[in-house]
């Protein structure tokens, strides 16, 4: 093999280990204007929801007051970190349904958190941090509450899962796949 084919494979193999190491991933979806992106790192769930310009039957929320994710996996307890007024949220192990946290629990863990309205800007950063269980981010499930001017619920309740989050490990084996490809093909170029 000559040298800058292993130099090639080398630097592929390099990517896709820091890749490998590394435990941060996303997704995103967007719904009436809003974007979620959740993203994770160890046993942290963050949430950015981008809320500026919210349309459809969000198009008058001008705040919100209930964030809840679900089908993560499971703990033991759960810590709850937000902008604003969202800092001293309640967090809940109930259903969030019309009238807030107050949905019973069916086996599945929740974390719901409710509080003082934290008004819409782009860039919201809601953290979940879950201590002992087995967690699983990669296909969370995320309910809200927005309200408008007066305070008052508006819109539909979102209750939507996030497309999978892709593991880390996916997007290094893609890479060192593709130093493969890349590697036998200047290898056959050469042979022939």
């Amino acid at each position: 093999m000559t040298s800058s084919i292993k130099r090639a494979l080398t630097m592929c193999a390099i990517a896709a280990a820091s890749l490998g190491a590394s435990s941060l991933a996303h997704a995103q979806l967007t719904y009436q204007g809003v974007t979620f992106t959740p993203s994770f790192s160890g046993n942290v769930l963050t949430i950015e929801i981008d809320a500026a310009n919210p349309t459809g039957d969000w198009s008058d929320a001008t705040g919100i007051i209930a964030l809840q994710v679900k089908e993560v996996g499971t703990w033991t307890s759960v810590t709850f970190s937000g902008p604003g007024a969202a800092s001293g949220w309640t967090v809940l192990p109930n259903e969030l349904n019309a009238n807030g946290c107050d949905g019973g629990s069916s086996g599945i863990q929740r974390a719901c958190a409710i509080g003082a309205e934290v008004p819409l800007t782009d860039n919201m950063i809601f953290t979940y941090t879950f201590t002992g269980g087995t967690q699983d981010f990669s296909n969370p499930h995320i309910k809200l509450i927005f309200v408008d001017a007066e305070g008052e619920k508006t819109g539909s309740l979102l209750s939507m899962n996030v497309p999978a989050i892709p593991e880390p490990s996916t997007y290094a084996m893609l890479l060192g796949g593709l130093g493969l490809l890349a590697g036998a093909r200047r290898f056959a170029s050469k042979a022939a």
